[in-house]
């Protein structure tokens, strides 16, 4: 087979099937160009789909404008609609430009891309190199050195494609000067800051040149790894399906049953499954230090925004809030938005002005409706299993000067001397809870 039908060919799997938004990531370099042009080409035998170039304009060069000309003029000639992603990259956000530009550009991609639909990315044989040498030097397991898959599917059932994955950057050069094809080269590819330019320009050049193979043997031991991690992870989930309650939180006494090994790698699956950044191998060696503590303690283990923390026999993981500090507020609308993200109170009109939100007193003493006696909040706490972090942004509901009600993350609690008219005109409305 020819490169012009090979490319053709991998191109075309990802068009077959029910008609659907195909979106080409287009930056105007060799590799996106390639792809933009075999997709035009394919659109006669693929009609029903809706075609979309996008090009994620980051700003960081001086001649992104002219870029973004060119790749405008490009899919005009091609009959390909065309829109631009204009974004702004953190350069300080943890991992240094080059993460946070990937990570703006996957999620400008992502934001014009319909549920079901798929983006097509220009990635080669090559890129897969730099990648798994990234992740060695960041010392990965399986799944870092899975690297890229060729076809993924987020959570949005949106497919990420990367036909060109098999392909040497050399095959891709050539079948476009064939096609004659005029594309943008980024100064900033020179520039061996970066890590990904350091191995393209200074280290995989020599590898390829002893070992030619190397990167279609990188390319297949990545593949090799991703099927291990499915062979784990499918263990994985069968371990923590038995372990987690409600709030998906960890048993410890369960999860301590298994070997160190193991308990490593379910809390990591535990933790991908809830899109928390992985932790450090630092990080996770601290696990057996709050696995062990006592029941009443309170240690924490800080992963980014998250945090690892225990409450009585289970393993929490939780975003990083800080509740607001002497919180007081008159409901002065029918739905009112509540502090310390907990929900929305709704409430009948005629109680408008009367009702007020303050921060929780844990001194004060509480008689909850149905109870036959009063004990403080902080004892009701405990009886009601309610977590540290979360009696921390509890609040109050006052009526008349007197406490008719607990808000906790979750529920709401009220009092003993509440009217039964004002208990039916109260509505509360919970976020759902960010473990």
């Amino acid at each position: 087979m020819n490169l012009q039908n090979r490319t053709t060919e991998l191109v075309s799997q990802f068009l077959e099937g029910s008609p659907k938004q195909i979106v080409i990531a287009y930056s105007g370099g060799v590799d996106s160009h390639l792809l933009l042009v075999t997709v035009a080409e394919l659109v006669s035998k693929y009609p029903a789909h809706h075609y979309l170039a996008v090009h994620v304009n980051h700003g960081l060069s001086p001649n992104a404008d002219q870029w973004q000309k060119h790749c405008q003029q490009v899919c005009a000639e091609l009959n390909i609609q065309f829109k631009v992603q204009q974004v702004k990259v953190d350069a300080s956000a943890n991992g240094g430009l080059e993460a946070a530009a990937r990570k703006v550009r996957y999620q400008a991609l992502e934001a014009m891309t319909e549920h079901h639909g798929v983006i097509l990315l220009g990635q080669h044989v090559q890129d897969q190199l730099e990648t798994i040498l990234l992740q060695l030097k960041r010392g990965a397991g399986p799944k870092g050195l899975s690297a890229m898959a060729q076809s993924s599917v987020n959570e949005n059932s949106i497919t990420l494609a990367r036909p060109f994955l098999g392909l040497e950057k050399q095959d891709i050069v050539q079948l476009a000067q064939q096609k004659g094809l005029q594309w943008i080269e980024d100064e900033s590819n020179q520039d061996t800051r970066f890590d990904r330019n350091f191995l393209r320009s200074q280290i995989i050049p020599s590898l390829l040149e002893r070992w030619p193979n190397l990167a279609s043997a990188a390319n297949r031991s990545a593949q090799l790894c991703a099927e291990q991690q499915q062979l784990l992870d499918e263990v994985n989930a069968k371990h923590l399906q038995a372990m987690v309650n409600q709030r998906f939180a960890i048993h410890i006494g369960k999860l301590q049953r298994l070997s160190e090994a193991w308990q490593n790698q379910i809390v990591r699956f535990w933790l991908a499954e809830q899109k928390v950044e992985m932790p450090s191998q630092s990080v996770l060696g601290e696990l057996p230090k709050l696995l062990g503590a006592k029941p009443d303690g309170n240690p924490i283990i800080d992963i980014g925004l998250y945090q690892l923390r225990r409450f009585r026999e289970h393993l929490y993981c939780i975003k990083k809030r800080k509740p607001e500090l002497d919180v007081k507020l008159t409901l002065t609308t029918s739905n009112t938005r509540l502090p310390n993200d907990l929900g929305h109170l709704h409430i009948d009109e005629k109680y408008i002005g009367q009702l007020l939100i303050v921060s929780r007193a844990n001194n004060l003493k509480f008689k909850p409706l149905g109870s036959p006696h009063s004990k403080l909040l902080k004892q009701w706490f405990k009886q009601w299993d309610v977590p540290v972090w979360e009696r921390e942004r509890s609040l109050m509901l006052y009526w008349q000067d007197n406490v008719i009600a607990v808000l906790c993350e979750q529920h709401i609690t009220f009092a003993s001397e509440i009217p039964c008219e004002l208990r039916t005109m109260l509505h509360f409305r919970p976020n759902p809870p960010q473990l």
